[in-house]
């Protein structure tokens, strides 16, 4: 099993900026509640990601996110099972991203 890669939410935002692809794996609930403001991102609820993690590119990074990184950490882990390489977790979530003032909607 391969390292989970961490990455802060500036790295996060960098790599997002060259295509990587954010995905947020909270409740649509959450993510119409609060969410970052970026036009290019994903919202994969984990309880759906056993059943939807297909849609996903596999061609493309992909940064996994969630509140605090925990079940962002758990998506990523599940992904690379599931024979994903380029995965990483954005380190402290939503919240570390919204601390750093990324942008937020």
């Amino acid at each position: 099993m391969q390292h989970i890669q961490k990455v802060s939410p500036r790295e996060a935002y960098a790599a997002y900026m060259l295509g990587t692809v954010l995905v947020d794996v909270r409740a649509p609930q959450d993510v119409a509640h609060k969410s970052i403001d970026v036009k290019r991102f994903m919202n994969l609820p984990f309880e759906e990601l056993s059943q939807r993690f297909d849609e996903i590119p596999g061609n493309k990074p992909v940064v996994f996110l969630s509140r605090i990184g925990l079940k962002g950490n758990e998506a990523a882990r599940f992904m690379q099972e599931h024979g994903y390489e380029n995965v990483a977790v954005m380190d402290g979530g939503l919240n570390a991203w919204e601390e750093e003032g990324l942008p937020i909607r």
